[in-house]
């Protein structure tokens, strides 16, 4: 019989690596197997988002107002040679007058905007029924079955619904909202479940307002932490490009979100100005939604300006398309001008990558999706590519098959 040689050093490797997966597997039905498991890692997950909620707070508060924070040192007090040697006062003087300008806008928003708009659209909601009527009445008019279209699709054998009840359609709508509510003991435990999370969410943003302020006073010290953690975790090749990634991504994140926030802002401003002038119903709530419809790249100034006046036409039929002609000629002037004076080339996506960026991010997560799909597949672009790009020269010019 042939002798066979066993290496004792690769056998002792091979039952120490069965062992370690066969103690994996019974470990992991145990784990999975004892009763409560899942809801006791639940409950831990929800107490650590608890005790971590006013750093995520006080985090994408002060990266927030890094922006504005950044500006006023540089453009103002760095100027002025006194502070030259006084950069933690510098430091500090910008992020106290960042926090007076958000507050001061917060406080605005609380006490004007907000009521004036929830104002807006009680009296829209109480319209409602007849504006529906009104659309209904249009409807009937045009597709009719004793209109023109009517007339003529009899022709290839294609009848129109002889009436359009939109009234049905509000009564619906009603109807599922009372039944959503359900009881009134399930009012009452829904309102007190909802004003402690309301209460317990305003803690947590007090509490990052004090927390993102010591943020922005020492952002370089925390960076820098941030970078030595990443360069000490993993390999020098690795943590280069994380870091590199990481700050191109901040970039394109600060540049594309705030660029087009103040782009809005600018756009609602112009539209709040001409209002003033023409004088439309629900004025304030228009302006509202062209602001936050602007948002959306592409997509989101079509849906701005179709709201906008199919809410003005039933109460003023007359000032509907002047309303219109407004909103056309100013998108016409954020698109050509404003837009890419702003944001420039921020994403670096063509239109048909943005368009595709929209759909998929408002399939997976409605609007906020629409907008932060943008962005988000602009990071993963820019990751992903320089890979493609490195296989593809060395499949090109390297030989590899």
């Amino acid at each position: 019989m042939k002798h066979v040689d066993i290496n004792k050093k690769y056998l002792e490797i091979s039952l120490y690596t069965l062992a370690v997966i066969l103690l994996s597997v019974i470990f992991g039905k145990i784990i999975w197997n004892i009763a409560g498991f899942g809801h006791s890692i639940n409950n831990f997950l929800r107490l650590l988002r608890g005790i971590l909620a006013p750093f995520i707070f006080g985090f994408f508060i002060a990266y927030f107002m890094n922006s504005t924070m950044r500006y006023l040192e540089r453009v103002i007090f760095r100027r002025i040679n006194w502070f030259h040697k006084r950069t933690k006062l510098m430091r500090m003087l910008a992020v106290t007058l960042t926090y007076l300008i958000f507050i001061g806008c917060l406080f605005w928003i609380c006490s004007f905007l907000i009521p004036e708009v929830a104002e807006n659209i009680q009296n829209l909601w109480r319209k409602l029924p007849t504006d529906l009527q009104y659309y209904q009445n249009i409807f009937y008019e045009y597709l009719g079955p004793e209109s023109g279209i009517a007339v003529f699709l009899t022709s290839f054998n294609i009848s129109l619904p002889a009436s359009y009840n939109l009234t049905e359609l509000m009564d619906q709508v009603l109807e599922w909202v009372n039944n959503s509510l359900g009881s009134v003991s399930d009012i009452i435990n829904a309102l007190l479940t909802g004003t402690m999370n309301f209460a317990n969410t305003i803690l947590n943003f007090i509490l990052g307002m004090v927390i993102a302020f010591y943020m922005l006073c020492d952002k370089e010290h925390y960076a820098g932490a941030a970078t030595k953690l990443i360069v000490i975790m993993f390999k020098k090749r690795f943590s280069d490009r994380f870091i590199r990634a990481a700050s191109e991504s901040n970039r394109l994140i600060e540049k594309f979100i705030i660029g087009k926030a103040i782009d809005s802002l600018i756009i609602s401003i112009m539209f709040f100005a001409v209002t003033l002038i023409i004088k439309p119903p629900y004025a304030l709530l228009l302006t509202l939604i062209v602001g936050i419809t602007n948002m959306i790249p592409y997509f989101g100034p079509l849906v701005g300006t179709a709201v906008s006046t199919l809410i003005v036409l039933p109460t003023n039929p007359s000032l509907a398309p002047l309303v219109l002609f407004v909103l056309f000629v100013i998108q016409q002037f954020d698109g050509m001008y404003l837009g890419p004076k702003i944001l420039g080339d921020s994403t670096g996506l063509p239109p048909m990558l943005v368009i595709f960026a929209i759909i998929v991010g408002g399939a997976l997560a409605g609007v906020p999706g629409m907008f932060f799909g943008v962005p988000i597949f602009a990071i993963i672009r820019n990751l992903v590519s320089p890979a493609i790009d490195q296989k593809y020269n060395q499949k090109q010019f390297g030989g590899g098959m």
